[in-house]
């Protein structure tokens, strides 16, 4: 079951983004919203992000802005830089080609571990889906 986040923020498309089930604190769901954005590429690679920026964007205090910052940073998705700031990391073009291998090995590994556990109802339902689009195409 997907959640939405009900608080609301100065950006609409930040209060509507799917909140796993898990995300238990306000941290959370901002290094979650941070995340997607710096994902999708809202966050361009090498941006500067600044706490008041985004405290005001993301419309939360700077205690639980800090928390999600440290984990972006942990999971170098951002890097600090002493006197300098916080800049959202660029890739290289080797780093960019390496993440994608590894995703297509997970990608690939998740989807044979569903196809193998997958009940006769689920399996129907995927066939379901196929036939719509199929017939969509016509």
């Amino acid at each position: 079951m997907t959640l939405l986040a009900t608080t609301s923020s100065p950006s609409d498309e930040a209060s509507s983004e799917p909140v796993s089930p898990e995300v238990r604190t306000l941290a959370e769901r901002v290094f979650h919203q941070l995340q997607s954005a710096i994902v999708r590429g809202e966050l361009a690679p090498g941006s500067k992000i600044t706490e008041p920026g985004l405290s005001k964007t993301y419309g939360i205090s700077r205690g639980p802005l800090r928390e999600a910052m440290r984990r972006l940073e942990a999971h170098r998705l951002i890097e600090r830089v002493p006197h300098v700031g916080a800049r959202v990391v660029k890739l290289s073009m080797k780093e960019l080609l390496e993440l994608f291998d590894v995703r297509e090995a997970l990608e690939s590994m998740a989807a044979r571990l569903a196809a193998e556990h997958m009940s006769p109802e689920e399996i129907q339902g995927l066939r379901d889906v196929l036939a719509v689009h199929e017939s969509q195409g016509d």
